[in-house]
């Protein structure tokens, strides 16, 4: 009897660590998937960050942008002179 529960003392030892090989294996082969994935998507990023399009459109964003403040400088100047205007005539009146 002692033999028989020795035995399956040892069978079962080994099922045990047979099924945490099992389990770390996958784990690694689903840390390297991540690890890979997270690689490739970086090359994808730095590839279309360096690409000509995506330089051709980070200076029409940059003259959008430069133009709208020259709208924006141009109203401002137009219409601060007004205020001006407005507040001198309204300072004489009281």
């Amino acid at each position: 009897m002692r033999r028989q529960v020795l035995l399956a003392a040892v069978f079962l030892t080994l099922l045990v660590f047979a099924q945490a090989q099992e389990e770390e294996t996958l784990l690694n082969r689903v840390h390297d998937y991540v690890q890979q994935a997270a690689r490739q998507a970086h090359e994808a990023l730095t590839t279309v960050k360096e690409s000509q399009v995506a330089q051709q459109a980070k200076g029409w964003m940059a003259d959008g942008f430069s133009s709208l403040h020259g709208y924006w400088s141009t109203w401002a100047d137009k219409w601060s002179g007004l205020w001006d205007t407005a507040e001198k005539a309204e300072a004489e009146g009281h």
